[in-house]
C-alpha cells in the first residue's frame, strides 16, 4: 500500500473552508484543522491535508500551497 503525501495550508481563513473541503475531496484526500500556526497576519486555522497519491497532491498544492493562493 502506497504512503499518503501531506500537504500543510498555513492560516486557512475561515470564509475559505468551505472551499478547502471541496478541494481536498476533489483529490481524495483527508484533513485536520488545528490552530493557527502563529504567522502574523489574519489568523485562521492551520489545515494538514494528506492524499492517496503524490500527483494528487501536488495538484493540491497548486491550488492552495502556491504564494498569494488564498488572496482575494
Amino acid at each position: 500500500m502506497e504512503e499518503f503525501e501531506t500537504v500543510l495550508v498555513r492560516n486557512v481563513r475561515h470564509s475559505d473552508l468551505e472551499r478547502l473541503c471541496k478541494s481536498v475531496k476533489t483529490y481524495a484526500g483527508c484533513y485536520v484543522l488545528k490552530a493557527a500556526s502563529g504567522q502574523a497576519g489574519p489568523s485562521g486555522l492551520d489545515a494538514h491535508c494528506w492524499f492517496p497519491s503524490r500527483d494528487d497532491s501536488i495538484l493540491f498544492q497548486l491550488q492552495w500551497a502556491a504564494p498569494d493562493a488564498n488572496k482575494e
